[in-house]
């Protein structure tokens, strides 16, 4: 009985860390490229764009923001992340308080950000090339 016990909590461990291993695969498959900003209807009429790129800088990841309005770059920013894979993996900004959620099923991230008012705001991308 108590061998059988054993067995199946052995297997239920194995289930969660193979389920972790295909999040975190899944996670660091999608990370690198260029996601793309739903805009707000008022800005869609005036053309506004924002673009989100993420490329591997050695062990952390370089994230920059692009605002663009009639394809013009009107502003750029930029800053270093690093992984956390705890949770569903998500990049984390190095002295700073933003934060890179991935939804890998649906291909996009969650920008959030905590701003100087102390209010979080939370922006959906959508990636749209790989890199």
């Amino acid at each position: 009985m108590k061998l059988r016990k054993l067995i199946r909590d052995l297997c239920c461990a194995i289930k969660v860390i193979v389920h972790f291993g295909r999040e975190h695969h899944a996670t660091i498959s999608m990370m690198l490229g260029i996601y793309g900003k739903q805009p707000l209807h008022n800005d869609m009429v005036a053309g506004v764009d924002t673009m989100l790129s993420i490329t591997s800088c050695g062990s952390f990841y370089k994230i920059t923001r692009t605002d663009y309005i009639s394809n013009i770059p009107e502003n750029e920013e930029t800053w270093l992340a690093t992984y956390g894979w705890h949770s569903n993996g998500h990049l984390i900004e190095i002295g700073g308080d933003r934060y890179c959620i991935f939804d890998t099923a649906s291909k996009s991230l969650y920008l959030e950000k905590l701003t100087e008012q102390g209010k979080t705001t939370i922006e959906l991308f959508t990636k749209i090339l790989k890199q």
